[in-house]
C-alpha cells in the first residue's frame, strides 16, 4: 500500500481548497481571502461545512492516508495560512489520535505561530497539543513558553494543552496549577473563562492543592478567575476565599441581623 507523502499532501490540500471554495460560494459570508489581524486568511466557511470536507477527505483517502501523511497535510496547510484549510487538516489529523507520537508536540511548537488566530488556537490545543502533551508530559517546557508569551492565542494553546494532563491517566494537577499561576492575572475574557475551567477541573482531582493555590494567590490573582475557579471547592472554603477577596477589595462584610 502506497502511503501519502509530502507532495501527495499538497495535492490533497488543493482538493480541500476546491471543496472549501465550493461550499463557501454564494452564501453571503465574508469575502474570500479576508485577512485576520494575525495574517491568517479567512474564507468564511461554516464549521459544519469544514467538518464535511474533512470527512470527505478521510473517506476518499482512507486507503492511502496514514498518520505521517496527516502530519504532512497539516504542514502543507500551515504554510498556506488559510484558516479553513488548517481546520480541515486538524480534523483529519485528529482521526489518527491513536497513532499520535510524543514527537508530535515538536510539530505543534512549530505550528504554534498559527495560534495567534484564536479559533486555530482552540482547535490545536484541544485536538492536537493536549493529546500530544499527555503522551510526553516532560515536554511541558514548550507549554510554559507559550504561557509566558504576549500572544493571546499561544497562551490559550498552553491552557488547553495542559488540560489534557488533568483528564488523562496522569492527573497532573501540579503542571496545571503551574500554567494557571502564569496566567492568573489574565484579563482576556476567553482566557479568564478557560483558566477558571482548568482550576475547576483540577479541583476534582486534588481539591486541597487547588484550595491552597487559590488562597495563596488571592492577593495578586484576577478576582474573576479566583471566584469562577473556586466553584468546585466545598461551600465553607469557597465562602472563606470570597470573603478574603472582598476584604482585600475593601468591600464591607455584611452586618449580621440582631434580635430586637
Amino acid at each position: 500500500m502506497v502511503k501519502t507523502s509530502g507532495p501527495a499532501a499538497i495535492s490533497i490540500l488543493k482538493e480541500i481548497r476546491t471543496a472549501l471554495d465550493a461550499v463557501g460560494a454564494g452564501k453571503g459570508r465574508p469575502a474570500p481571502e479576508a485577512r485576520s489581524k494575525n495574517s491568517v486568511r479567512i474564507l468564511g466557511v461554516k464549521p459544519t461545512a469544514i467538518r464535511a470536507v474533512a470527512r470527505e477527505v478521510a473517506t476518499r483517502y482512507k486507503a492511502s492516508l496514514d498518520y505521517a501523511g496527516a502530519v504532512a497535510l497539516f504542514d502543507a496547510a500551515a504554510g498556506r495560512k488559510v484558516q479553513e484549510e488548517i481546520l480541515v487538516a486538524i480534523e483529519v489529523l485528529d482521526r489518527f489520535r491513536r497513532d499520535f507520537a510524543p514527537s508530535l508536540l515538536s510539530h505543534v511548537d512549530k505550528w504554534s505561530a498559527l495560534s495567534d488566530d484564536m479559533d486555530l488556537a482552540g482547535a490545536m490545543g484541544e485536538r492536537i497539543a493536549g493529546p500530544a502533551l499527555a503522551l510526553d508530559p516532560a515536554k511541558m517546557v514548550a507549554v510554559r513558553r507559550w504561557a509566558r508569551t504576549r500572544s493571546t492565542g499561544k497562551r490559550r494553546l498552553a491552557i488547553l494543552a495542559v488540560g489534557a494532563l488533568i483528564s488523562g491517566s496522569g492527573r497532573d494537577v501540579a503542571s496545571a496549577l503551574e500554567v494557571c499561576g502564569l496566567l492568573l492575572t489574565e484579563e482576556n475574557p476567553v482566557l479568564v473563562t478557560e483558566v477558571a475551567a482548568l482550576l475547576r477541573a483540577s479541583t476534582k482531582v486534588d481539591a486541597k492543592a487547588v484550595q491552597d493555590f487559590l488562597f495563596r494567590r488571592s492577593i495578586d490573582g484576577n478576582p474573576e478567575i479566583l471566584r469562577a475557579g473556586s466553584e468546585n471547592l466545598d461551600a465553607a472554603r469557597r465562602a472563606a476565599l470570597i470573603a478574603k477577596l472582598e476584604a482585600q477589595a475593601g468591600i464591607p462584610a455584611p452586618v449580621a441581623a440582631t434580635e430586637g
